[in-house]
């Protein structure tokens, strides 16, 4: 079958899209490093699932199946005169969502990402102009204009339409076809049931992309079980991962990263050291001390290299992977990155505005020869906003702290640095 490249794919569903009456976005085909592609192998453009391929390494699209997709969603009509009432669900907030289950969370909602965005950007003007709201539900609180907060809709454009991707739903701009009347959002019928179908396509992928390829048990939503081959990511449970990949048993630590060519051992021959359930296809190393830590498949690598600081010290199969470079091990070290994010979990777990119980948001600002710098402040009372500054020393000994805790309990990860003496704690304002 004819392969293409995605930049040639997007060229291609560009040119016979040119004169399309739907909010086309055809850089969507070029997303191949999608969540949601690494999930079901497929980039959805509309209602049409493009299937990506694997051909010696990089991605490619059958141009069959591009120009296909691009001649049925170019022949769409797009009908402005026939209109349907689009209602917007209200915000959510991080204690009501915490309490949903893993199938809920995530799940396709044109709705649901437009008003995510609309409360975004109200919060952000309200943020860059100092103006931040003694309640919550004020600025979440939807005016005349049907927009929350102060945002306008001449603001709310201005922003989204420079974003790219980021305001695109299904490879197509939605906010090209809104339209405010009687107090009420409306959108096309017809782009309306393309992305009610979007929505049923995207879960059916993942659906699918839940069952083992072999024993064909059905796995996590997000699925876990994907693993990386010569054609594609397929799914396979931690048991037949097992079955066919060998277990890292950590027999390589303290070996420096330069020797592995030479002594001709394959990652791909093992499971995931963090994950568990993928194949692994690279040796990763401290870049500070040069060792071997194990080996990882090429989404976990790329998540321990890029994710979050924050977020990775709260995995247990994170640091404790951090912690097979046997030198850090012995020095009770962390790589330097991950410095300023133990001593903003150190501020969250110790930190209040006044008597308010609730933890605060830990905002690093930078880092200074004397220490590092963050602003705080709390979700209840939003006017109450301060900083802190940790010390550079005291930075040093909460992550020895944090090591120690991990490795005494044997479940590296366990421990969240603590409150500090009482003598060092800073008045709260």
């Amino acid at each position: 079958m004819p392969m293409i490249s995605p930049k040639l794919a997007c060229a291609i569903f560009t040119d016979v899209t040119r004169d399309a009456s739907l909010p086309l976005r055809p850089e969507a085909l070029l997303k191949t490093k999608s969540h949601h592609l690494r999930c079901h192998g497929h980039v959805l453009v509309g209602d049409v699932a493009l299937r990506l391929y694997k051909h010696k390494g990089p991605w490619q699209y059958d141009e069959r199946d591009v120009r296909r997709a691009a001649r049925d969603l170019s022949a769409m009509t797009v009908e402005h005169n026939d209109l349907v009432k689009v209602v917007l669900p209200g915000q959510r907030w991080r204690e009501e969502s915490s309490t949903e289950d893993e199938d809920a969370r995530g799940r396709a909602n044109w709705r649901g990402q437009i008003a995510g965005w609309m409360y975004h950007e109200a919060l952000d003007k309200e943020l860059a102009r100092d103006r931040l709201y003694t309640e919550r539900s004020e600025r979440a609180r939807i005016g005349e204009n049907g927009l929350p907060g102060e945002l306008t809709w001449e603001d709310f454009v201005s922003v989204r339409d420079g974003s790219g991707s980021a305001s695109t739903i299904a490879g197509t701009y939605p906010l090209e076809l809104f339209t405010r009347s009687d107090g009420r959002w409306w959108l096309p019928r017809t782009y309306v049931d393309l992305l009610d179908r979007w929505e049923a396509l995207e879960e059916k992928l993942l659906e699918r992309a839940r069952v083992c390829s072999r024993c064909r048990a059905r796995g996590p939503r997000w699925s876990g079980w994907r693993t990386p081959t010569k054609t594609g990511y397929v799914t396979m449970c931690p048991p037949c991962s097992g079955a066919e990949f060998a277990a890292y048993t950590g027999h390589l630590r303290g070996v420096p990263y330069g020797q592995m060519r030479a002594r001709k051992l394959r990652a791909d021959d093992y499971l995931c050291r963090l994950c568990q359930s993928s194949r692994a296809s690279v040796w990763d190393h401290c870049h500070g001390h040069d060792l071997v830590r194990g080996p990882v498949c090429a989404s976990c690598n790329t998540f321990e290299g890029k994710g979050i600081p924050e977020l990775l010290l709260r995995r247990e199969e994170v640091v404790a992977h951090l912690l097979e470079c046997s030198r850090c091990r012995e020095e009770r070290a962390l790589p330097p990155r991950f410095h300023a994010a133990i001593a903003g979990l150190h501020l969250e777990a110790d930190a209040r505005h006044t008597s308010c119980p609730v933890q605060p948001h830990v905002r690093h600002q930078g880092t200074t020869t004397s220490g590092h710098v963050f602003d705080l402040y709390c979700d209840r009372h939003w006017p109450k906003m301060w900083k802190e500054e940790v010390p550079a020393a005291e930075a040093h000994m909460l992550v020895r702290a944090f090591v120690d805790r991990a490795l005494a309990a044997g479940q590296p990860g366990a421990g969240v640095p603590g409150p500090r003496a009482a003598s060092d704690t800073n008045a709260r304002t």
